[in-house]
């Protein structure tokens, strides 16, 4: 379901940028009321090695992300991190309405148990009688029937 999100979400961005593109007037980047986290303010320390391990602009960008998108930046992979931090910043705006909105969607369906129970299945308590011959009501005969004669 993932990688079926990721297709709809590169060609929702890909037809929306290629109308934007061709307008001539320069976009506005819209006024951001929060302020920006500390890029590495209370890391993991196996947070702190995947940080560490991604390119310059994706730590630069992750620096500027409020709290809750740096908690779901941390969600999706480093390939769509590296995608999202090379975007436009307004495809990086609808790509976050739509992570958004699909975390919201997981966060309201319930989890599955984590042990559900085994299905139980019946155990044969006896073993099952020996196979005997069919019995028929007609005995066989060793005359053919003449009525079972090819007619040629």
């Amino acid at each position: 379901m993932r990688k079926t999100f990721y297709y709809i979400s590169g060609a929702a961005l890909a037809t929306i940028s290629i109308p934007a593109m061709a307008q001539d007037v320069p976009a506005q980047e819209p006024a951001t009321t929060e302020a920006p986290a500390a890029p590495t303010a209370a890391l993991a320390p196996e947070q702190q090695a995947q940080f560490d391990a991604w390119p310059e602009e994706v730590k630069a960008y992750y620096s500027t992300l409020t709290p809750d998108r740096q908690e779901l930046f941390w969600r999706i992979s480093d390939e769509n991190k590296v995608t999202i931090a090379a975007l436009s910043p307004e495809q990086q705006t609808q790509a976050w309405t739509q992570i958004e909105a699909q975390a919201a969607g997981q966060a309201s369906t319930p989890a599955p148990a984590a042990n559900p129970a085994p299905a139980t299945t019946p155990t044969p308590t006896a073993e099952p009688a020996p196979a005997t011959e069919p019995t028929t009501d007609e005995t066989m005969s060793e005359e053919p029937d003449a009525s079972a004669a090819d007619p040629m």
